[in-house]
């Protein structure tokens, strides 16, 4: 994984076995925690070890998605992926519009994201899925470049529901101040949702307390 965004290799956990024991792990496991998900106001999210929409485990996936969905559990998706939208496992899931939303990770960074699909792609599917009446949102994380970030969130005002953007952990190409110009660039879109991350917030303060004690 070493200078890329994510592996190569595809698989389940050891201890999961097989897709048929992996389902059935979910479900118990999603039977053990339904009510305090619900109750949490939060959706269930696939996935921050891989992406859910891969040809590989896509029909896993969505199918832990579908049991979801069909206890009640709203869940959200983030992927990298365009090209699965058409796939005869998410149709039933994308019908339910009032649990399920559906966010992309976009960094502008094609170069850097090696087996993903071109961000400008990942847009093109997101105005498909907003077009159909399914909310969608957009993972600007981690910025890598904040003009490039930037340009991701211009070309998507109008077909994204919400933002949540966070920086590049370890060492950055840019500064405090360009994260400054880049939230007043992103506020001046007057969005209707944005989450800024921790790690966001947290470089900016410790640059100006750096600067106060100069």
């Amino acid at each position: 994984m070493s200078k890329t965004l994510g592996g190569n290799t595809v698989r389940l956990k050891k201890q999961l076995v097989d897709e048929d024991t992996a389902y059935e792990v979910f479900c118990k496991e999603l039977a053990r925690y339904r009510s305090e998900i619900i109750s949490s106001g939060s959706p269930l999210h696939f996935s921050f070890v891989s992406d859910p929409c891969l040809s590989e485990t896509i029909e896993l996936n969505w199918k832990c998605i579908d049991y979801a969905i069909g206890q009640g559990v709203p869940v959200q998706v983030l992927t990298k992926r365009a090209d699965w939208l058409n796939h005869s496992a998410v149709q039933n899931a994308l019908c339910h519009k009032d649990l399920i939303k559906v966010g992309f990770s976009l960094t502008g960074c094609d170069t850097l994201e090696p087996g993903a699909s071109p961000n400008a792609e990942r847009i093109i599917a997101m105005q498909l899925l907003h077009d159909a009446g399914v909310r969608t949102w957009a993972s600007i994380e981690p910025i890598i470049d904040p003009q490039r970030s930037l340009d991701m969130i211009v070309q998507t005002t109008n077909i994204c529901d919400e933002y949540k953007i966070g920086i590049l952990s370890g060492k950055k190409n840019y500064s405090p101040q360009q994260i400054v110009d880049f939230i007043a660039g992103v506020s001046s879109l007057n969005l209707h949702l944005v989450y800024w991350k921790n790690s966001l917030i947290e470089y900016i303060k410790k640059d100006n307390n750096e600067k106060f004690r100069n």
